[in-house]
């Protein structure tokens, strides 16, 4: 004959296994919480380093810009001065 489980069931658990389960389940959420953490500070951090890339690259661009206009103001003073000494027309 089985005994099924009905509402005068009784279950007994011993208070050091039940305070152990209960550190053992706050041992985890602490570890959970501080993994949450952690990623959401390398989340910020990888934000931050996005808008970094994004201003350097910016700089960088204009760097270039300015690098290409000196360029071309260089190559149209030598063909200038070509012209005055007669070399190019």
């Amino acid at each position: 004959m089985q005994k099924g489980i009905d509402g005068n069931s009784q279950v007994h658990i011993s208070v050091q296994f039940l305070i152990k389960s209960m550190i053992g389940l706050s041992m985890l959420i602490a570890a959970y919480y501080n993994i949450q953490m952690k990623f959401a500070s390398l989340d910020r951090n990888i934000g931050d380093l996005e808008d970094k890339v994004t201003v350097l690259t910016a700089s960088v661009e204009g760097m270039e810009q300015e690098h290409i206009k000196e360029l071309e103001e260089t190559v149209q003073e030598q063909k200038s001065l070509l012209q005055k000494i007669g070399f190019k027309k």
